[in-house]
């Protein structure tokens, strides 16, 4: 197999993930971006985060994470608020509002990452995670 037809498939089946998220959010009457969506997931798995926590997750720039979190602060999913331990750091949590939206959310991509893997043993999941692993790391250096 070339290489680059693994670039390929790969960038292709990130398209298609990024498609099919965001068509059943929209399908669900989630009215949120795929970004914002991804960030509210990320707020929720985390409980309370920083914004840089998002960027060090998301591999975003600040800029992005920054747009990206006040907007959901602007859609009442988010609130932001001072540290008690240290006040130069605002932490990000989510509203009622966006629980609910996070759970959404979060059964969407479970139910999405069920049909994607439909097919692939228990193991070959687990092999395919390692690779993919893999070849992050072997790009983050």
């Amino acid at each position: 197999m070339k290489s680059s037809s693994i670039e390929r498939h790969i960038a292709h089946l990130s398209q298609c993930l990024r498609e099919t998220i965001t068509t059943q959010m929209a399908k669900q009457h989630i009215s949120l971006s795929f970004f914002q969506g991804l960030i509210l997931l990320h707020i929720g798995e985390f409980e309370r985060c920083t914004a840089h926590d998002l960027v060090v997750q998301t591999k975003k720039d600040k800029a992005q994470i920054t747009r990206l979190v006040n907007e959901l602060i602007e859609l009442k999913m988010v609130v932001r608020e001072k540290s008690q331990q240290d006040k130069r750091q605002s932490l990000l949590s989510l509203t009622d509002e966006g629980i609910v939206l996070f759970a959404q959310i979060k059964q969407l991509r479970a139910e999405i990452k069920q049909q994607m893997t439909q097919g692939l043993s228990d193991g070959q999941q687990q092999q395919l995670q390692q690779w993919l692993g893999v070849m992050e790391r072997n790009l983050s250096h």
